[in-house]
Order: C-alpha cells, then structure tokens, then sequence
C-alpha cells in the first residue's frame, strides 16, 4: 500500500500526523493486534519507512494512535452525518477514513492546535496518499466538523 516515501518535509508534528494516518490505516487492515501496530512505528517505522527532515513528535503519534486504537469507530458517526444518502462510511476508502478519523481526534483534543492548521495538514496528509476528488471531499467533511466541533 505504501510505497518508500522520500523524506517529508515539514514540521515534527507533520511527521506524526502522516505516520498516525498510516497506523490507522493498518489497524484498520488488521484490527487483531492495534497496540501493536504503534509499538511497530515508534520501534521501527519511524525508522525504516516514514523519514522526515526533522524527527517526529513521538508523544504526540502516541496520542492520536492510542486513543483511536481503542476504538477506531468512535468518530464514524460523525462522519457518517456529513455523507450523502448514497454513500455509506464504510464504502469510503479506508484511507479516506483514516485521514477523518485522525482529523477528528485533533479537532476534538487538542484544543491548542489551530483549526486552520489542523485543516490544512490534514488537507496535506491527504495529498500524499489520495487522488484530488478524495481530498476536495475530505476537505469538506473536516471543514463542516471543525465548524460544528470547535463553535460548541
């Protein structure tokens, strides 16, 4: 699914949020194990396959990663509310829901973090693994969430 990447650029935390979409994605994939798939990353990964320009907020993967490994559907149904009547959230790319799922965690926890900034990373994340209609509606979606989450 993941080809070598090149080193990505960006900021510590840019690193985190591709590899968190990457480690959702593989949980997703094989839902047995979901601890295991982030003490892969943080011992190996990170390593071997997600280089960076500058090293990874690893603290900061861990959050995003061992929240949803608990339970990868606990933001699906608000994501399923932003879907047409045609479309069903498992009928989205599991990157799609990936990029949603890890989305939604910061725009539900970590309050610091801009909803601008979260937005246009996720928006960034998405670039790199998706072709532009899934981006444009991914962009959609985080941009009604983030108005209705971090207005309430």
């Amino acid at each position: 699914m993941f080809e070598k990447l090149e080193k990505i650029h960006g900021s510590a935390r840019h690193l985190s949020r591709v590899a968190a979409v990457q480690a959702v994605y593989q949980m997703e994939q094989n839902p047995d194990d979901r601890q295991d798939v982030v003490r892969q990353f943080l011992q190996a990964r990170f390593n071997d396959d997600v280089k960076g320009t500058t090293e990874p907020d690893l603290n900061f993967f861990t959050s995003i990663t061992n929240f949803l490994a608990h339970d990868l559907s606990v933001f699906d149904q608000q994501i399923a509310e932003h879907l047409t009547e045609q479309w069903k959230i498992e009928r989205l790319p599991s990157l799609s829901r990936s990029v949603l799922r890890c989305a939604l965690y910061e725009l539900t926890h970590a309050p610091t973090v801009p909803t601008p900034v979260i937005i246009n990373e996720y928006l960034e994340v998405a670039k790199g693994f998706l072709e532009k209609k899934d981006v444009a509606f991914i962009h959609g979606v985080i941009d009604v969430l983030a108005g209705k989450i971090r207005t309430s």
